[in-house]
């Protein structure tokens, strides 16, 4: 029983890190049917061997579109829902991998006690196993007790489903506690992490930064230069990269679209001036997201706060008047002024406005599908660049991104592109990818090894780095002196002052706090925790000059909040730790799996 009752402590905490909660949704969602064999045309990817079929990934999608929708009552976004899903998947296997290799189990006592006392959470947001909004465990128990459940096949279902994500979630706690459930936490530690968020310090400081030295003071050889490079070469890894030039055809909206919404807000005009009640009109039809749940109502506004078309359009309007339409630059309103107070410069009304934004229509998208669907087949026929020609179009080049890296076209969802170009010989045609602003259709043009970026590229960063470090160097013999006058007798602020270094004094800060002009988590904030009060240091060094630093004010952590705190903070550095722990574990697990991904193969908006 003792063993079973930390069982629940465990699942109730055991989502450790985000991998997990993966892990935990995948199995939930999709039952006990696991990973089946596929072959290898409709193979998403290969973990460690196991197959991931087409038809699984796009059962997995569905769901997982399915859910986000019904949350956030939106459309989810396909791209980040294929990484989602693939990395969920990934994990999934991993785990079940691991738990098989160490021959992890879970009786049925256990299942059947950790079911009744602590269900998996779709369980517990059942409304007929609540009381006053809260899972009833008795509610539950009467449930799995009555004969007439398993009598019932979905209820059975039901059953079985949920003892089926406790086992899952089980067996996950179990592997996770025998990989990171020897975690300790050190009484020094808890104090230090303490001391982190307690204690404060303020000091006055004399400084001479590195931007403050001339350039013509420093310099660096060749062959320094080299030497860095050759011993930092992880500093300059990059990963593999494609190089392409593209052609965008743009979502822009037509004449004719233009015409049909201002036909559309005319339409609206009549019904208000008919009798159509504006606010009901504007919560159901207008774009613009933050005033139509409030029926249109845009509040007080004086002039220069509205684009100046719909300013002057609002300020002509007395109370209960209504606009004929209005374009700007956001679209076409029709405006409703409630109310006027003050006068001249002071001069406020207050008003309502249906807004109605011009888009790209439906024929206006076909065609511009259709034209870039031709280009996409002609550029595959012959040529990239002589269909461009062809159809006077302009190619542009995307210059080298990698997987997941950022181009403005596709924002992040480029691992499609550049996955389905990394095998590629130049000149291969994408397919079309589309997106909120424009239908766009790529072709290789060069591919880049993932390795050390070569030394031209990175000798100018290099260079910077080195002298800055001299300058910091010369700042270090600058200050000397002014300690010399400050342990003389002199005060700091007096010695700055002769010395031409900067005086200043801070405000109270923690250790990780950002310090004005000195950054943080340096060399300077942790001298100034060292230090007493009232106490000078040694002259301190960072990246960005160096300091003569004075304690003005130090402020102690109260030991009997500590003790009185001390217990949570064991708990959440414990917690911390097993983040860490696991998340290198998995991190590892993951490198060192043989993975093939072939979503390109079959996505590429991704």
């Amino acid at each position: 029983m003792l063993k079973n009752l930390r069982n629940v402590v465990l699942i109730k905490a055991m989502m450790w890190i985000v991998a997990i909660s993966f892990v935990a949704l995948m199995v939930f969602d999709w039952g006990a049917g696991g990973m089946t064999c596929a072959g290898p045309g409709d193979t998403v990817g290969v973990i460690n061997g196991q197959k991931i079929s087409h038809q699984q990934f796009v059962e997995a999608l569905r769901d997982a579109s399915r859910q986000a929708k019904a949350r956030n009552n939106a459309e989810p976004e396909e791209g980040q829902l294929i990484r989602q899903i693939w990395d969920q998947m990934v994990a999934q296997i991993l785990y079940a991998q691991q738990i098989e290799k160490h021959e992890i189990a879970v009786s049925d006592a256990e299942v059947n006690f950790i079911n009744r006392n602590q269900p998996v959470e779709w369980v517990q947001s059942q409304e007929v196993f609540q009381t006053d909004g809260k899972f009833d465990p008795d509610k539950y128990g009467r449930f799995l007790d009555d004969p007439g459940t398993y009598a019932n096949p979905e209820r059975k279902q039901f059953v079985l489903s949920a003892e089926y994500a406790v086992r899952q979630a089980v067996l996950i706690s179990k592997l996770q506690e025998m990989v990171a459930g020897g975690v300790r936490v050190t009484s020094s530690e808890v104090r230090e992490a303490y001391l982190r968020q307690k204690e404060k310090v303020r000091v006055a400081y004399a400084a001479v930064e590195a931007y403050s030295i001339a350039d013509s003071l420093v310099s660096v050889s060749d062959d320094r230069i080299r030497a860095y490079y050759e011993d930092h070469p992880d500093e300059f890894h990059r990963e593999a990269a494609v190089n392409a030039s593209y052609v965008a055809f743009e979502k822009k909206p037509s004449a004719a679209d233009e015409a049909s919404v201002e036909d559309e807000i005319r339409r609206l005009l009549a019904e208000v001036r008919a009798g159509g009640d504006f606010a009901s009109l504007a919560e159901s039809n207008s774009d613009d997201p933050g005033s139509a749940e409030r029926g249109g109502d845009l509040g007080f506004f004086g002039r220069g706060r509205m684009v100046k078309p719909f300013e002057d359009a609002a300020f002509a309007l007395n109370p209960g008047d209504i606009s004929e339409p209005v374009r700007t630059q956001f679209g076409w309103h029709v405006l409703k002024v409630e109310e006027r107070k003050g006068e001249g410069d002071g001069l406020q009304v207050r008003a309502r406005h249906i807004l109605l934004k011009i888009r790209p229509g439906r024929n206006t998208l076909d065609s511009l599908r259709l034209e870039a669907e031709r280009f996409q087949e002609r550029a595959e026929e012959s040529d990239f660049l002589a269909a461009v020609a062809d159809q006077s179009l302009q190619a542009k080049d995307t210059g080298f991104i990698t997987a997941g890296g950022f181009f403005p076209m596709l924002g992040n969802r480029t691992s499609g592109l550049v996955n389905s170009f990394l095998n590629a010989s130049p000149g291969r045609i994408s397919p079309v990818y589309e997106t909120e602003q424009g239908i766009y259709v790529f072709t290789l043009v060069a591919r880049r090894e993932a390795g050390p970026q070569p030394l031209d590229e990175v000798y100018d960063r290099i260079s910077t780095k080195l002298k800055t470090a001299e300058k910091v160097k010369i700042a270090s013999a600058r200050v000397q002196p002014l300690l010399a006058d400050v342990r003389s007798g002199q005060g700091l602020a007096e010695a700055a002052r002769n010395r031409n270094a900067r005086f200043a004094e801070s405000k109270l800060f923690g250790r990780d706090d950002f310090v004005q002009g000195v950054g943080r988590r340096n060399a300077f904030t942790g001298t100034a925790f060292r230090l007493e009060a009232g106490t000078t240091s040694d002259v301190v060094a960072t990246d960005r000059g160096a300091y003569v630093l004075q304690v003005l004010e130090k402020k102690s952590i109260d030991e009997a909040e500590f003790e009185s705190d001390g217990p949570e903070l064991v708990q959440r550095l414990r917690s911390e730790k097993q983040n860490e722990v696991l998340a290198a574990w998995f991190s590892d697990l993951r490198e060192q799996a043989e993975i093939i991904d072939n979503r390109h193969l079959f996505y590429s908006n991704f």
